[in-house]
Order: C-alpha cells, then sequence, then structure tokens
C-alpha cells in the first residue's frame, strides 16, 4: 500500500495497528451573502475530508442552503467558497441541511455569525 492509498475504517496496517475513523461535525451557519464566515466553514470542512482517519459531515444553515442551491447568489469570499465546495464533492462530503439523528460526533465546529 503506498502513501496515497487509504485503509477503511477499522482496517489494520501493516504494523498490526487498527486506524479508528473518526465524525466530524461542520455546521455553518453564516449567512454567505455578509459574512465570510460561510466560506471559512466549508474550506475549513474541506481541509479536514483530506484526512484518511475523520469523517466530515456539513449541516448548512438555512441562508447557505439557499446559497447553495441558488448559484447566482453573491457571496462574500466566493471564489474561496467556490473552491472549497469543489474539495467537499472531490472528497464525497455530504452537505445535508439539517443534522442527522442519532450520530456521535467526536467533534462539532459551528461558523455562526
Amino acid at each position: 500500500m503506498t502513501a496515497c492509498e487509504t485503509r477503511g475504517a477499522g482496517a489494520p496496517d501493516p504494523l498490526g495497528k487498527v486506524e479508528i475513523e473518526k465524525q466530524v461535525l461542520v455546521v455553518v451557519e453564516a449567512d454567505p451573502e455578509h459574512s465570510p464566515r460561510a466560506a471559512e466553514g466549508l474550506r475549513v470542512a474541506a481541509g479536514l475530508s483530506m484526512h484518511p482517519e475523520l469523517r466530515v459531515t456539513v449541516v448548512l444553515g438555512r441562508e447557505t442552503a439557499r446559497a447553495m442551491r441558488e448559484k447566482w447568489f453573491r457571496r462574500v469570499e466566493g471564489e474561496v467558497w467556490d473552491r472549497a465546495l469543489a474539495e467537499l464533492v472531490e472528497n464525497q462530503v455530504s452537505l445535508l441541511e439539517a443534522e442527522p439523528i442519532g450520530v456521535v460526533w467526536d467533534g462539532v465546529i459551528r461558523f455562526a455569525d
């Protein structure tokens, strides 16, 4: 296995250790029309999603979800927003409008106004 390949959660590595996947929730509640914190939340989630031992889920607040649906919507930090969104899609991160019920999160990060 090369350094670029990843194993699934709980799979033993060549040294016999077991990798533990952590569940991280990133909640983006900031209004992307008025605050750079919405783009920053997506950027942080995209960065975390690259870590092989983390499973990242993003929950979008009402204004953030509207901005995602309406492509023409004016966003503060639009370039950061677009780049982070592309990375989230590439890394197959779930973008939800409500927090999943019954999930135990190892970490929660909130970006609000």
